[in-house]
C-alpha cells in the first residue's frame, strides 16, 4: 500500500505540475529595428555608372552602409567616397573625393570633410567643406568657401556650381590673385 500511495503522490505532483506550469499565452520574442544598426554592409565597393550604354562615372568606396526605413532607404560612405568622372575613352575627366558622404535622396549625395575636385583637364583643384551632388541634373554645388588651386596661383570664392564631369565650372564671389598668360 506505501508504494500504492507513493505513486499516486508522484502521479498527482506531475499532473499538476504539466497542468499548471505551462500558459497558452507564452510571450513571443520581441524584434527591436534600431535605425542605428544598417540593413547591409557593403565593404570595398566598386560601382560603374552607365548612361545609354557608355560607362560615364566610376565609384569607389571602402564600406557602405545602407539604410532601410518604412518610407525610404540611405547609404552612407563613412569611411569616404571617391568618385570618378570618365570621358569616352575611360579616362579619367575629373575626380571627386572626400572622407564622409551619405545619400539624401535616390539622386542627392552629400559629401563633407575634405571634399577635394581635381579637374584634369584644366589641372584644377578645388578644396571645400562640403557639396552637394545631384546626380539626374549632374550639378555639384557648395555654398561654403572654396580654395582652387591652378597653374595662375591660389584663388578664394565663396560657393561653387559645376557639371559633375566639369566641364562648366562657375565660381561664387572669387577673390584673391590669380596669374593669367597672356596669348
Amino acid at each position: 500500500m506505501r508504494k500504492h500511495s507513493f505513486a499516486m503522490i508522484i502521479l498527482a505532483f506531475a499532473f499538476s505540475y504539466f497542468c499548471f506550469s505551462c500558459s497558452k499565452d507564452t510571450p513571443k520574442q520581441q524584434y527591436v529595428k534600431n535605425n542605428n544598426t544598417p540593413t547591409q554592409v557593403i565593404n570595398d565597393a566598386y560601382l560603374l555608372r552607365s548612361v545609354d550604354g557608355v560607362v560615364d562615372t566610376e565609384l569607389k568606396a571602402k564600406k557602405i552602409e545602407i539604410y532601410n526605413f518604412a518610407d525610404s532607404s540611405k547609404m552612407i560612405f563613412p569611411q569616404g567616397l571617391n568618385v570618378n568622372f570618365l570621358n569616352n575613352d575611360k579616362t579619367i575627366k575629373a575626380n571627386l573625393s572626400s572622407h564622409y558622404a551619405e545619400s539624401l535622396s535616390d539622386n542627392l549625395y552629400y559629401l563633407k570633410d575634405s571634399v577635394v575636385i581635381i579637374n584634369h583637364k584644366d589641372l584644377d583643384t578645388f578644396y571645400c567643406q562640403d557639396l552637394y551632388w545631384r546626380k539626374d541634373s549632374a550639378i555639384v554645388r557648395t555654398d561654403l568657401p572654396v580654395r582652387r588651386h591652378s597653374e595662375g596661383g591660389i584663388d578664394y570664392a565663396k560657393g561653387l556650381r559645376a557639371r559633375d564631369d566639369f566641364d562648366s565650372v562657375k565660381v561664387i564671389s572669387p577673390y584673391g590673385v590669380q596669374n593669367i598668360k597672356e596669348d
